[in-house]
């Protein structure tokens, strides 16, 4: 029933007549009361349309998104293409899929410049204002030097503080504000351009002073809730200061929501929720990096003339093209560089006519496309090696201390299910399965790999997590997994090599291209 309904909902994903809008809003309700999705998913969407209603050939946009889908330095998670506001393409890489939020990285920095806009133009902060009259007397060092007293709230926002760049200092000490000014300064404010996500936190705890509200409260009171975004998250310090600069945690829809609004200037449903003079200003080239690209009110400003992106670390972005009445937006999990997706959002963007455009056959091609990550390659079975058995782990990131395996049905069937359960340094248990040739969905406990912590990591991100596995035997004495955190971002790969009395194992992340060796050991 689960799998009809879920077979359903996409079906009608695509669509444009308002009749079949109604429809897959029932099948989602559907979906969230058998359990499908997350209990707090939210139940309200984009406009859906055909890329020919909109101006853009299917086939383009289709090459674009199987070119994007196949690289091979990324994993990508999701990928949503917007023409004069409504949705024309929306591709999840199997087993990510609309359900799932994942965490933006840097891109959550520019959401935070709209919440400095909101306190401007309710006269509560100006571009002009000192850092150190709105931060309260007991964040700040003992000295104050005259450098560190001109810190404004524009060098602040254009990533021009003075301050060193410091990107360790949040995964040791609990008082940000105070550990991160008491730096010697490197350069007088405004001079020159270094990129520090602590930068973008200081204004989170500016927003939280003169509001007497987090910045993410702020956000949610003034942009989410009125743009009917209810399932969102955002990390917070051990000061209770929202993150600024990272943190956010947003389903892919909603990234792209933000940035139909920052197109529309502010508007949403005819109601202005941040001025358009603020969203102008944001825009703008306010400094350049080293490297020579331009950078804006907290959002990067592309070489391509107009175009600005929303950008966080492994590939979140959310892409503005105003003289196109274009937003991509995409989730992924990359290794590699950018360079090529900036470039073909720009020539898609270029492709794209002022007037609807004659239905095509591509289209069906376009709508019933699936792309799903690889599981892991090999034999479903080993002859040599007889279930059950539990494996003793030393340290590890993933903090897990052994693993018991078992094979589910017949062990010489063509795939058949491989069954864990896990034991967490904490003690903690919870069972996993791993598809062959598949992906098996599992909830966890505890929390997913992350590949960048801090004090704090995953404050007010509620669970489940969940983590999607498959498994596959590599030669007699070699098992592989595969794990994906399709509600977070990670990834990792477990190989585990057995001898004749012995097991050694090594564990790859999704950030690193060579293994890490743990300690391991047979349980008899």
């Amino acid at each position: 029933m689960k799998e009809l309904f879920l077979y359903l909902y996409h079906k009608f994903t695509s669509v444009k007549s308002t009749a079949k809008a109604h429809i897959q809003r029932t099948l989602f309700l559907m979906l969230c009361l058998l359990n499908v999705v997350h209990a707090s998913a939210q139940l309200t969407y984009l406009n859906r349309s055909t890329p020919e209603e909109e101006g853009l050939r299917s086939r383009d946009v289709l090459s674009f998104i199987d070119t994007l889908m196949r690289q091979k330095d990324t994993d990508m998670h999701g990928i949503m293409v917007l023409r004069n506001g409504k949705v024309i393409a929306e591709k999840y890489n199997e087993p990510f899929g609309p359900q799932y939020s994942h965490t933006l990285y840097s891109c959550s920095k520019t959401f935070t410049a709209v919440g400095i806009g909101l306190c401007i133009q309710d006269s509560l902060l100006k571009l002009d204002d000192k850092l150190v009259n709105l931060v309260d007397s007991t964040m700040l060092p003992p000295i104050i030097g005259d450098s560190l007293a001109a810190i404004t709230i524009e060098n602040l926002l254009t990533m021009q503080s003075g301050l060193p760049i410091d990107t360790k200092m949040r995964t040791v000490e609990t008082e940000w504000v105070k550990a991160y000014l008491s730096h010697r300064m490197t350069n007088l404010p405004g001079k020159k351009f270094a990129y520090d996500s602590i930068d973008s936190y200081l204004l989170a705890a500016v927003v939280q002073k003169v509001t007497g509200k987090t910045l993410f409260a702020l956000l949610r009171d003034r942009i989410f809730t009125p743009m009917g975004i209810t399932q969102v998250a955002w990390e917070e310090s051990p000061e209770g200061i929202t993150c600024g600069g990272w943190g956010l945690y947003l389903q892919l829809e909603s990234m792209a929501k933000f940035g139909q609004l920052l197109l529309q200037k502010g508007e949403w449903n005819g109601n202005q929720l941040v001025s358009s003079e603020w969203v102008n200003e944001m825009m703008k080239h306010r400094a350049t990096n080293t490297g020579g690209t331009k950078y804006g009110y907290q959002i990067w400003i592309m070489d391509h003339p107009g175009m600005v992106r929303c950008d966080g670390a492994y590939g979140q972005f959310i892409y503005i093209v105003p003289d196109r009445q274009m937003v991509v937006a995409m989730t992924q999990c990359m290794r590699g560089n950018a360079n090529l997706e900036h470039k073909m959002v720009w020539n898609l963007s270029r492709k794209s006519s002022n007037k609807p455009l004659p239905a095509s056959a591509e289209l069906k091609i376009l709508q019933n496309s699936r792309y799903r990550l690889t599981p892991v390659r090999g034999r479903a079975n080993n002859p040599k090696r007889i279930f059950p058995f539990r494996v003793r782990l030393g340290s590890n990131i993933l903090k897990w201390k052994e693993i018991a395996f078992e094979v589910k049905g017949n062990q010489l069937a063509m795939n058949p299910i491989m069954e864990a359960v896990v034991t967490t340094e904490s003690g903690e248990t919870f069972n996993m399965t791993f598809g062959y040739r598949n992906w098996h969905l599992n909830e966890i406990k505890g929390k997913p790999l992350n590949i960048r912590s801090f004090k704090n990591e995953f404050s007010n991100i509620k669970p489940p997590f969940y983590a999607s596995a498959s498994y596959a035997w590599q030669g007699d004495d070699d098992l592989q997994l595969q794990l994906h955190y399709i509600n977070w971002l990670t990834s990792c790969n477990i190989q585990f090599h057995f001898g004749a009395n012995n097991v050694k194992a090594n564990i790859t992340t999704s950030d690193t291209t060579r293994p890490t060796a743990i300690a391991a050991s047979l349980i008899k």
